[in-house]
């Protein structure tokens, strides 16, 4: 698919693959929305990623992934701007070396890098399906291969391991993405 012209999200773009994806997209021609749960290593990032590229065609737009208010109001705007969305790229992720909660008490990897991401794939559907060959690219990594689901304590609230809690969100990540494939 040519992504000339093609309108792409982010998440997690400020830093590591999520920038160098924005980089790379917005050289091939895409009009890349940088998603950053902060704004002064948003625009920071921003600045980098258009000198970088050489592209023009690069917005930041804030939203905590950890926060299911942040991503209703990013969803809004975003909509608000954006009648399509070609390709979707859920790549923003956590690590926590100590069990945290987020702001609406989810332990913050399974928080952050899944429920997340499924809130904020789930709000911007109409605008994919919309698109000629709308596209969502979930990031995982091997680590869902150690991973199992806790149903029985989803937030570790009774045995927090950093990598337990990891490979939860990544096997999560992973059984997402076949869910969305077999669906879409």
């Amino acid at each position: 698919m040519s992504m000339e012209q093609k309108t792409v999200v982010v998440t997690g773009a400020n830093s590591g693959m999520g920038l160098a994806t924005t980089v790379e997209l917005a050289k091939q021609g895409a009009h890349v929305i940088m998603v950053c749960r902060s704004e002064s290593r948003g625009q920071a990032a921003l600045q980098e990623a258009i000198r970088r590229s050489g592209s023009q065609a690069i917005v930041l737009m804030l939203c905590d992934l950890g926060d299911l208010a942040s991503i209703r109001r990013f969803a809004e705007a975003f909509k608000a701007r954006y009648p399509v969305l070609d390709v979707l790229v859920n790549n923003a992720g956590v690590v926590m070396l100590k069990r945290k909660l987020t702001r609406d008490g989810f332990e913050m990897d399974i928080g952050v890098n899944h429920l997340g991401h499924f809130l904020l794939t789930n709000l911007l559907l109409d605008r994919l399906t919309a698109a000629e060959q709308g596209r969502i690219v979930v990031v995982a990594s091997g680590a869902y291969k150690a991973g199992s689901i806790h149903f029985d304590d989803p937030f570790l609230s009774r045995s927090f391991n950093p990598i337990k809690a990891y490979a939860q969100s990544k096997l999560a990540n992973v059984m997402f993405a076949n869910e969305l494939a077999r669906r879409l």
